[in-house]
């Protein structure tokens, strides 16, 4: 499990630097910024699947910023596969939608991948 936690952070961080696992806990809070959590599933023998669900969040009056940036993440996962000593991981998009946050400046999208490994030792 700790190679598919550093393995999805280095995903995402290849995207967006200040990708964060669960909050941002930083004093200062560099925007945009993206967040992400999962939950997991037994398929079979060796294999398990992930439902990773991602939060963009922005502090600009428009959502330009965010859909670039949900854009590029879409397209980074498209069909995107790596084998490794530890497993076959690959990844789908599945859905995205627009999260109020009561306030007029913080913009806040939410993402969800699919993610299935087959875990190889």
């Amino acid at each position: 499990m700790i190679e598919f936690l550093k393995e999805l952070n280095q995903q995402f961080r290849l995207v967006v630097p200040e990708t964060y696992h669960e909050r941002n806990n930083k004093a200062t809070v560099v925007y945009p910024y993206v967040t992400y959590d999962f939950d997991s599933e037994a398929i079979e023998r060796n294999v398990d699947g992930f439902y990773v669900d991602v939060d963009i969040f922005d502090n600009h009056s428009s959502y330009i910023d965010i859909f670039q940036i949900e854009e590029a993440l879409k397209t980074h996962f498209k069909d995107n596969r790596k084998l490794t000593d530890d497993f076959f991981i690959r990844f789908n998009f599945l859905r995205s939608n627009k999260i109020p946050t009561g306030d007029d400046n913080i913009k806040r999208r939410n993402l969800q991948f699919y993610c299935k490994i087959d875990w190889r030792n």
